[in-house]
């Protein structure tokens, strides 16, 4: 799946407040997304594998605000279909 894809899948989501935050792309591979990583409020993080199936991770209250960019790749994701994408 390309960039543009995953982008337009992710808004049909219809989620409100849902960012994207990284997307990781291999050149090699002409552009192909291999996951996306966002956030829904300050607790929620979400990860999307390259077919578009959805994990998320639920950070403790006390922890608002540690996690960066760097950290996303590494959090314990949850399989989480809720946040499953529909592509075209």
């Amino acid at each position: 799946m390309r960039t543009a894809d995953f982008e337009k899948a992710i808004d049909g989501l219809g989620v409100h407040g849902l960012e994207i935050m990284v997307m990781k792309i291999n050149a090699k591979e002409g552009g192909k997304v291999n996951a996306v990583y966002g956030r829904l409020g300050e607790l929620t993080f979400i990860k999307w594998d390259e077919t578009g199936r959805g994990f998320s991770f639920e950070q403790p209250s006390d922890m608002e605000g540690c996690i960066c960019s760097n950290d996303l790749p590494y959090l314990d994701y949850e399989r989480d279909s809720a946040f499953d994408l529909k592509f075209e």
